[in-house]
């Protein structure tokens, strides 16, 4: 089966900022508006399993973080989270999407900064849904060039012979190995560049994302002070070792219109492991159904 993004003609370049443009990709569909932000070192084509449940129900658009997929680096190498939520105003702007049309769905890096960029512009989002938003409570923040994930990017494999050898080394290890096939399957689909030797390289090279992860230290939930935007958290009790276990919730307990959705079966990848599941949680906050009458929800249960 094919999956959105698989086949799709070059993105949009938007400039969001003097000499910064990002890539946006319209991923289909005929509905009202969906903006849909990916996590740290993917890009707005590699979710196809889960874009397609989307489109069935909004139009999806769905930007290229800086140096993510088709979007260039910056001349400046600023990749401050707060930045980057700029980026996504200037995005809004561009699609010209008035104050609460604008549904969203984000992933990690994706989410942290769709709910920065509504808590720097209030009422910017109607509904969305996060999966694992990475906010730091004020107190547990690090600082600039302590976060250890930009040092282990820094050792990432960025060639590949092929496609099929990418996703045969992939497929049995972590954290890509939990990954559903054809999940996979579309992240090494479009992740990847072609090189003239017939080679193939990752569109996020390793020093842009360990520099987006530098960036994170500004992301705390002393920024979400105020937001009362309708947000549906989705939390991945499968975890990695790593202190922040309990991401995802810092962003729930700093927002007043907030619930929680935990999955225990799932890790930080869950809209890679189960596209349908994440799907149809997403579209039911973004009906108003799920949650509704209620600030708070846990459902733990799944």
């Amino acid at each position: 089966m094919t999956t959105v993004g698989s086949d799709m003609a070059a993105p949009e370049m938007v400039e969001v900022a003097d000499g910064v443009e990002l890539a946006l990709h319209c991923l289909g569909g005929d509905g009202p508006p969906l903006l849909f932000v990916h996590a740290t070192g993917f890009n707005g084509r590699v979710y196809g399993p889960l874009a397609s449940r989307l489109v069935e129900h909004f139009t999806v658009w769905a930007p290229d973080l800086r140096a993510h997929g088709w979007s260039p680096p910056p001349a400046d190498r600023d990749y401050l989270w707060t930045t980057l939520a700029d980026d996504l105003l200037a995005i809004v702007d561009h699609l010209g999407i008035a104050a609460g049309e604008l549904d969203c769905v984000g992933h990690s890096i994706g989410a942290a900064t769709l709910l920065l960029a509504d808590a720097r512009r209030p009422s910017t989002i109607r509904r969305m849904y996060g999966y694992e938003p990475v906010v730091w409570r004020v107190e547990d923040k690090f600082g600039p060039g302590e976060n250890p994930l930009a040092e282990f990017t820094h050792k990432r494999r960025e060639t590949f012979a092929s496609r099929g050898e990418a996703f045969e080394r992939y497929a049995p290890r972590p954290p890509f190995g939990t990954m559903r096939a054809d999940a996979l399957a579309s992240y090494v689909a479009n992740g990847f560049e072609d090189l003239p030797d017939g080679t193939i390289r990752l569109r996020c090279r390793a020093a842009d994302e360990a520099a987006t992860y530098d960036g994170e230290w500004v992301s705390t939930t002393a920024l979400l002070d105020g937001s009362q935007t309708r947000v549906a958290i989705g939390r991945g009790l499968q975890l990695p070792p790593r202190e922040d276990a309990d991401i995802g919730v810092p962003a729930h307990e700093a927002l007043a219109n907030s619930w929680l959705i935990e999955y225990p079966q799932l890790s930080h990848f869950g809209p890679f492991e189960d596209p349908d599941l994440i799907a149809a949680d997403a579209l039911e906050a973004l009906s108003g159904r799920l949650g509704a009458g209620a600030q708070a929800e846990t459902n733990s249960a799944r």
